[in-house]
């Protein structure tokens, strides 16, 4: 049988035709995924949506987070793997209408973990290691407010090892190429950041509002 006989044969018309329909739907999967990526979760609203219910979607009980009472001496950093929750993070500020609240955080930053909170960088310090602890998160999740947050709020860090506050600083924008505010060496104890605007108007976001911070309470490391 040659192929034009296969092809003309019920089985072969069958298959010719459903081919189209898989192409078809496919297809429109795919756009649907991206539209979802690209236009909701990109949208300021619904970054609101979903930061202002955190503890709904995600709870110390899912994640095994167990925060630590203020130890009297730190002589090193717990061992923490790569992944995991680490701290749970709110911010306040006296006359505030709204806070930043139990935001969770993990060691590393990358799109998997920043979609379940914000991530510390990594090689960057932990709280109370003597160095610039760097934290980001989503403008269209955990860190949809963070533009708001004004000079001399006070970020709460609860780690699985003691509690640790900062009061911010300043408050700046930056070019997304600029990457100053990702230096671990920066005159700053904590860095938190995230894409800027909020409101894009559905504009690719370039830019970076970052918060600068000094450790006002927390235990280090002893030297």
């Amino acid at each position: 049988m040659d192929a034009r006989d296969r092809t003309g044969s019920p089985v072969g018309r069958g298959v010719a035709l459903t081919i189209p329909f898989l192409l078809f739907f496919a297809g429109v999967f795919c756009l649907s995924m991206y539209l979802f990526q690209t236009v909701v979760e990109e949208s300021s609203y619904f970054g609101l949506l979903v930061g202002s219910d955190r503890q709904t979607e995600i709870t110390d009980v899912d994640t095994g987070f167990i925060p630590s009472g203020r130890p009297n001496v730190l002589s090193a950093i717990p061992s923490i793997a790569y992944g995991k929750q680490f701290a749970r993070l709110n911010v306040v500020w006296e006359g505030g209408g709204w806070e930043i609240k139990n935001i969770p955080v993990y060691l590393g930053a990358d799109k998997k973990l920043l979609k379940k909170g914000a991530g510390m960088s990594f090689g960057s310090y932990f709280p109370g290691e003597h160095g610039c602890t760097i934290i980001s998160a989503h403008v269209t999740r955990d860190f949809a407010r963070l533009e708001d947050t004004p000079a001399g709020a006070t970020v709460q860090l609860e780690t699985s090892y003691g509690p640790y506050a900062y009061r911010v600083r300043e408050v700046k924008t930056a070019k997304g190429t600029d990457r100053w505010y990702m230096d671990a060496g920066q005159d700053a104890d904590l860095v938190l950041y995230t894409c800027y605007p909020r409101d894009n108007s559905g504009k690719r976001r370039t830019d970076r509002c970052v918060l600068l911070c000094d450790l006002i309470d927390g235990v280090e490391v002893s030297r």
